[in-house]
């Protein structure tokens, strides 16, 4: 095995020296706080009387240095990305509060392709709210959650917003979002619609705070007209049957007359577990569930990622300690950067970290300085055993009582399925393990993650950078921006709109058909 050094005591003269170009007069400060972080206004704040940067500039170059420092993907020798810093701290030479400033650094991260690099914090981002939502079919946007007086346009065509072309509109309202491609960016652009602060540090809201769609439904077109109000009422699109969301964490029901099981899993996390008996709820509904797919000789056992986020992985591996594996798998291979902020995470001092990242890797690790990157399995997908029950989590019971699952495994995903979730999603369908039906994922198969918090000092925004790359079992597959379903089910806005899940309704069918994906 093999490790890569990387120092960054760098010099980066040439940004630095562009970043004093910009002299600001220094007046008073004055700070009003406001919701999650300061006001400020660069007209008349700066941190130090002989500071050259305004305070939106300072935070920004604090920004990038903890890029630099932590994350494993950026490098001090990047042109492209430094061409990018240097045009991005020249822009904020004329931004003068702290919503244009987060709105322009939303921007930044965006276009990082990295839904753990981020700004974690929301100004202004509580009530009162927009009360709409819109989904993006490649037909246009259509209205997918609505206060409850509108009800009836549910699935409606939006043609435009505040006069704008609704495709214009929302693509340049996605800048704000963060992700690592268009199918997450499309998914998550409403949280940013509901807000007219972010509206306006688009230049995209109207003079009288009206939020104006112009739709079609039926061949008619109409106007809309919705005011930001407290708490509203929304009514959203919704299926029924088996597949109809729930607000569990995990849930599972047999169909025994369709040789089925299904497993909703909507988050990769335990609320029942705790530190003494971490995953505790998920290893008994497994152990239930299980014990069920086997007294009824189930065959089919299907896991709906549609509406899982992430979470932890582990939870994951769990499931996969209840199936029958190859003897074998491919796993995820990687790197870490290793810096101040990743040290302070796990207060640790460089000397702990060394032995920790030794018994880790198998070999000595004796770094001096850092930041320094270590490389996990010389950058090649580890070809393991896969791990049992009492190996993942050493204090759970055996699961050996339970017969292993040796049926078909189908997982379905879409636009909402990311992190963790893509994860389970990659390993199962880079082996071999599962079917894939579905939508492509908002998340990559490749991708960084582990991300860690940090605050800006003169703002006291909240952001994350990520400290780990994840490279995906099947390196051949790569680059990919989503993991793609080997049954790919394109769904038209009626079958969307309608409460009989499409999805759902075609994997039935092939399985009853004989006809899975082979």
């Amino acid at each position: 095995m093999s490790k890569k050094l990387e120092n960054n005591s760098t010099s980066i003269g040439r940004i630095i020296n562009l970043l004093y170009r910009y002299l600001m007069v220094a007046s008073f400060i004055t700070i009003i706080a406001v919701d999650l972080h300061s006001e400020l206004n660069a007209n008349n704040i700066v941190r130090e009387p002989n500071s050259q940067l305004n305070v939106f500039q300072e935070d920004f170059n604090y920004f990038y240095r903890i890029l630099l420092d932590s994350h494993p993907g950026i490098e001090t020798d990047n042109t492209s990305f430094n061409q990018k810093v240097e045009a991005f701290m020249e822009c904020l030479a004329t931004v003068t509060d702290t919503l244009q400033f987060e709105a322009r650094l939303r921007a930044f991260t965006h276009d990082l392709h990295d839904g753990h690099t981020r700004v974690s914090s929301f100004s202004n981002q509580g009530s009162p709210i927009y009360p709409i939502g819109l989904w993006w079919h490649e037909s246009g946007w259509y209205v997918e959650m609505i206060s409850t007086e509108f009800k009836d346009l549910i699935g409606s065509k939006v043609i435009s917003i505040n006069g704008i072309d609704a495709e214009t509109f929302m693509t340049k309202l996605m800048q704000l979002t963060t992700g690592e491609n268009v199918y997450w960016f499309r998914d998550q652009v409403s949280f940013f619609l509901r807000n007219s602060a972010n509206l306006h540090a688009l230049n995209l809201d109207r003079p009288d705070g009206v939020l104006q769609l112009i739709i079609k439904q039926n061949g008619t077109f109409s106007e809309v007209n919705l005011y930001e109000v407290e708490r509203p009422s929304l009514w959203g699109n919704q299926k029924t049957g088996i597949t109809a969301l729930h607000d569990d964490n995990y849930w599972g029901q047999a169909l025994p007359e369709d040789n089925v099981y299904y497993i909703q899993f909507n988050a990769m996390s335990d609320p029942v577990g705790t530190s003494d008996t971490p995953f505790s709820g998920w290893i008994s509904f497994l152990k239930e569930s299980f014990a069920v797919i086997d007294s009824l000789g189930i065959d089919n056992l299907v896991i709906d990622l549609r509406n899982n986020s992430g979470g932890n992985s582990t939870m994951g591996d769990i499931l996969l300690s209840f199936c029958s594996l190859p003897d074998s798998i491919y796993y995820f291979g990687g790197k870490m950067k290793i810096s101040d902020l990743v040290l302070n995470h796990y207060q640790m001092n460089l000397t702990s970290m060394n032995k920790a990242l030794s018994s880790d890797l198998g070999y000595e690790v004796l770094e001096t300085e850092l930041p320094f990157t270590v490389i996990f399995y010389d950058g090649k997908s580890p070809f393991l055993r896969p791990r049992t029950l009492s190996e993942i989590v050493p204090n759970a019971m055996s699961n050996d009582s339970i017969k292993k699952y040796n049926g078909k495994l189908i997982l379905l995903t879409g636009s909402q399925t990311y992190s963790s979730a893509v994860m389970f999603a990659t390993l199962c369908q880079d082996n071999g393990l599962a079917i894939v039906y579905g939508s492509p994922t908002g998340g990559k198969p490749s991708s960084y993650g582990e991300g860690l918090n940090f605050r800006l000092p003169n703002t006291g925004i909240m952001c994350s950078v990520s400290v780990k790359y994840f490279q995906r079992p099947d390196t051949s597959r790569d680059p990919s921006d989503s993991l793609y379903p080997d049954v790919d089910v394109l769904i038209t806005p009626e079958e969307y709109f309608s409460p009989i899940d499409t999805l759902w309704e075609r994997v039935l069918n092939d399985i009853r058909n004989s006809d899975l994906y082979k």
